[in-house]
């Protein structure tokens, strides 16, 4: 089971909207690989794309070779790797840690696509309860093709988009407006819609329960 982890300092509304968003988008692209990060605190759209700095202190924000977001890694208050099996995600040990001790240049030879070619990698913030306002960025990567997404949530808003790119508004709000329960319940259904049961038949997950 795909969890989002409440800490101190979070808003349970937005840490629910995170849920909602990953388990949407999980059941829409199926990934074979999930990354899921906690940043310390909110961030804004200029790290969507953004792989580094060179000399002069020169911002690259690449549209191909896209690479992994620098984030210092005292920023990184958790990062979760589940796999993709036949009944489902299951958490594992992250096989190799995404944010690294290095200096800003070298993380523009860390392209995405080396750490996983069928993947969906999530960044949040953390300490959103005090800010009033919480970011979720995600990477899908399905072998060259890079697609990339942007959300600010803010809690005047009943934690709705405050800012979108990537995703239009109008999608991300009808994502954030779903019960995380029933999004759970199509995200089952769809792992095992075509799990054959020992008689040869699909079983379905509907209104919380199997059924044949």
């Amino acid at each position: 089971m795909i969890e989002i982890t409440k800490r101190a300092g979070d808003s349970l509304g937005f840490v629910n909207k995170v849920e909602r968003i990953i388990l949407d988008r999980v059941l829409l692209w199926t990934p074979d690989e999930l990354y899921i990060t906690c940043i310390d605190n909110w961030f804004d759209d200029k790290w969507l794309k953004f792989s580094g700095t060179i000399v002069h202190e020169i911002s690259v924000h690449r549209l191909v070779d896209v690479t992994l977001p620098p984030f210092h890694p005292n920023r990184v208050i958790s990062s979760d790797y589940y796999l993709k099996q036949e009944k489902g995600y299951l958490r594992k040990e992250v096989k190799a840690p995404l944010h690294i001790y290095q200096n800003s240049t070298s993380n523009l030879k860390r392209r995405i696509i080396d750490f996983s070619m069928n993947g969906l990698f999530i960044w949040y913030s953390g300490n959103s309860e005090s800010n009033g306002t919480g970011s979720i960025m995600g990477y899908l990567v399905q072998a060259d093709n890079i697609f990339t997404f942007y959300l600010a949530l803010s809690s005047d808003l009943d934690w709705g988009v405050k800012k979108s790119i990537g995703l239009t508004a109008k999608e991300a709000n009808s994502i954030l407006l779903k019960k995380t329960s029933n999004v759970i319940k199509t995200q089952l259904a769809t792992l095992y819609k075509n799990h054959a049961t020992a008689d040869g038949l699909a079983r379905f997950f509907i209104r919380g329960r199997w059924v044949v």
